[in-house]
């Protein structure tokens, strides 16, 4: 039979752990909450079939005109995303845009095009403002519609991202030079 004083000493004699020292760990923020998710209903279609053949330039104001596709693809967009349009006035935040495209035939990186043009008209944002894009694309299943999942985040604001103010012009007038 062993005392107390006995098991007391043995407990003495183990090392004592050292404290834990405490450390700074950079922990980065969450991503921001999508400003909206949306689906969009139609045949997506890629800047390869923009425009129509040479027959719809019109060659005396040098313009080309979007196909109907085109066209209905891009306003479906914008039509799905006005109510969450900024206000003119507003100052306009940094974007970032995920698309899903389901159904579609086209490259992925074709589809972007209508499909910034058409978020662009929308939320009255322009697309230099995007700086981040993912898109993905995937093959219709059965019950399954065609079209796109369109995501739009706010990125928090980058205090070394500046978009470029206009430059002047430096033409030169031959007649003064």
């Amino acid at each position: 039979m062993t005392t107390p004083a006995t098991t007391t000493a043995r407990r003495s004699l183990r090392p004592r752990a050292t404290p834990a020292t405490p450390y700074l760990v950079k922990v980065e923020p969450a991503p921001p909450a999508p400003l909206l998710r949306v689906f969009v209903a139609g045949n997506p279609v890629g800047s390869n079939h923009m425009y129509g053949n040479r027959k719809t330039f019109d060659k005396a104001m040098h313009t080309r005109h979007l196909t109907e596709s085109a066209r209905l693809w891009r306003e479906a967009i914008a039509v799905t995303v006005m109510p969450w349009r900024y206000a003119p006035e507003a100052q306009r935040p940094n974007l970032s845009v995920s698309c899903i495209f389901l159904g579609a035939r086209a490259d992925v990186d074709n589809l972007l095009k209508l499909t910034l043009d058409g978020l662009k008209d929308g939320l009255l944002v322009d697309d230099r403002y995007v700086l981040k894009v993912c898109a993905e694309k995937r093959p219709l299943s059965a019950g399954t519609e065609r079209g796109a999942w369109i995501e739009v985040s706010e990125l928090p604001p980058a205090p070394s991202v500046q978009h470029p103010q206009p430059r002047p012009s430096r033409t030169r007038n031959k007649r003064t030079a």
